[in-house]
């Protein structure tokens, strides 16, 4: 019987020793980054130990769902609500990379286009044609279109939120 109870006991601390929560390390390099190790760093600073708790065994019963509930006027407003604010965060997301990408043709536009300039008497200079400003113009009136459509969304999304 001693021999059953010594084996037990050395099983026990073997599992006991298999579960033991892990512990993590919490260190400050010299240049000032932070890092977690499970194991020590050299030349860094310890700051901090944690010990990982394993995550509870989950049991072994199938879960019962909840019976349901028949759906009422304040959940239909929710899942309105809800729908709303996605369809407004999808619109804004959409503003915003359309007011992205007119920014950046703004910044294309400013290289004049071959024929956009012309030469002065005496071929010492030259000067930009009308319709290199016409592009200007178009190009600053999609930034400020783009611009008020990410307004338009964010108010969208304010509105929603009431």
């Amino acid at each position: 019987m001693t021999a059953i109870k010594g084996i037990t006991a050395l099983l026990f601390a073997t599992l006991a020793s298999l579960a033991a929560a892990d512990t993590v390390y919490k260190y400050q390099r010299p240049d000032g980054k932070v890092i977690y190790s499970d194991s020590p760093v050299e030349g860094a600073k310890l700051i901090g130990r944690f010990e990982l708790v394993p995550a509870p065994a989950s049991p072994a019963a199938p879960r019962r769902e909840a019976p349901r509930r028949p759906a009422t006027s304040s959940d239909d407003a929710a899942e309105q609500r809800a729908e709303a604010l996605d369809a407004a965060d999808a619109r804004i997301k959409a503003a915003d990379l359309e007011l992205k990408n007119a920014l950046e043709r703004q910044q294309q536009a400013v290289e004049p286009r071959p024929g956009e300039r012309r030469g002065n008497e005496g071929g010492a200079t030259s000067r930009l044609t009308p319709e290199y400003f016409a592009r200007q113009r178009a190009a600053a009136a999609a930034v400020d279109g783009a611009r008020e459509e990410l307004d338009a969304a964010y108010r969208a999304r304010n509105e929603a939120r009431e």
